[in-house]
């Protein structure tokens, strides 16, 4: 997650018509998917040129989603840089009255998560000034977060009331093993802690708009940075390096996608 690209908001949402379901079959569902990098699957590659900025992911969740359970018709309007605001000014009036699947990642932009990645993993930045900018993402997340999250979630069930409305949290990042050299030990964990205030912060305000809410921290564990390998789902500092610290296609795929099709589905 990054500050927004300037021309993220101008890229136009990807519409996918699939067949029509056999006669007498469930109504397929009509799914929008909505968000910031991680549901736009930013670090999966392979991304729709359509998308421009945006940088819509083909191996992301939502188009995973689509690929196993072909809706009716799906609207893709995730966006690198995202936040709130963003969402509810530029995506949700797109998602069509009669949806009856919304997903929905977004949070991390608000709270600066990027400015924290640079502050408290990049080398020789100093313990003083990691501290200083997780001490102002914690602020926004106890003073702004809870009502950005309450108006957008009220716009979205305005917008599309009959859609069951899947939110998601995000993974736990970093390795925690004193064999990880990306930070320190300390910085680590108050990120990794931070991560688990935004997922249960998002987790309470979603239940409490009647929405559900996929964890995906459990899914992740043992993937994250200093795993090593094909077990390290999400990208360390990486070229190029909007990519850097988002899950590779390993996690969109075995990360996010269960934990998604578990809430949506179940």
């Amino acid at each position: 997650m990054r500050p927004k690209p300037l021309a993220a908001l101008a890229a136009a949402p990807l519409f996918l018509l699939p067949a029509a379901a056999p006669a007498g079959a469930a109504p397929a569902p009509r799914y929008a998917a909505l968000g910031d990098s991680y549901a736009a699957g930013v670090g999966a590659g392979a991304y729709d040129p359509v998308s421009a900025a945006c940088h819509r992911s083909t191996r992301s969740y939502p188009e995973l989603w689509r690929a196993a359970n072909g809706p009716a018709d799906f609207l893709f309007a995730a966006c690198d840089g995202a936040t709130t605001a963003d969402v509810e000014r530029d995506q949700v009036p797109r998602v069509p009255a009669d949806a009856t699947l919304v997903t929905l990642t977004v949070g991390g932009n608000d709270l600066g998560f990027g400015d924290a990645v640079i502050a408290c993993l990049q080398p020789l930045t100093t313990d003083a000034y990691c501290d200083s900018v997780l001490d102002e993402s914690e602020r926004r997340l106890r003073e702004e977060l809870p009502g950005r999250l309450d108006t957008l979630y009220r716009a979205l069930d305005a917008e599309a009331p009959a859609a069951r409305v899947v939110v998601t949290g995000y993974p736990r990042m970093l390795g925690t093993a004193d064999t990880c050299l990306i930070g320190t030990a300390a910085r680590r964990a108050r990120f990794n802690a931070l991560t688990d205030a935004a997922d249960d912060l998002i987790e309470r305000q979603a239940v409490k708009q009647g929405f559900r809410f996929a964890d995906v921290r459990t899914a992740f564990d043992g993937h994250g940075v200093c795993r090593g390998g094909a077990d390290e789902w999400i990208h360390p500092i990486t070229l190029p390096l909007w990519e850097s610290y988002h899950p590779r296609a390993a996690g969109q795929s075995g990360g996010y996608l269960p934990s998604v099709s578990a809430a949506a589905l179940g």
